[in-house]
């Protein structure tokens, strides 16, 4: 086989490998219907995310800075409904708010949209 023949079957093979690596779901939660969340806050500086994960175990996040309006949760799989504390200052006052938010797909792939404050 001439070399320049055997360059471009190697390069379709490449690139048929990286076709099917885009295809896999990063993790199984997601196959299982538990997704990550993204919070969306307008007033608050830290977030705290409290509900069921994968395993269905009772679980909560640490402080999580939202220097953004929307902030992603990454590596935290949620079934069924989250809660979310934020806290943060505005106008002067000091914000501490709960916000429930039902797990169901969002605008993002492997995301729930959640608003809080």
């Amino acid at each position: 086989m001439k070399s320049s023949v055997k360059r471009v079957v190697v390069a379709g093979t490449a690139l048929a490998g990286l076709g099917v690596a885009a295809l896999v779901v990063p993790t199984s939660a997601s196959a299982n219907g538990e997704l990550q969340v993204t919070v969306h806050t307008n007033y608050s500086d830290n977030i705290q995310v409290w509900g069921t994960n994968q395993y269905g175990n009772q679980v909560h996040t640490g402080w999580i800075a939202t220097p953004h309006a929307w902030t992603r949760v990454n590596g935290w799989w949620w079934s069924g409904s989250v809660s979310i504390h934020n806290t943060g200052r505005h106008n002067g006052r000091t914000i501490d708010q709960w916000t429930t938010c039902n797990i169901v797909p969002g605008g993002t792939p492997h995301f729930a949209d959640c608003w809080a404050i």
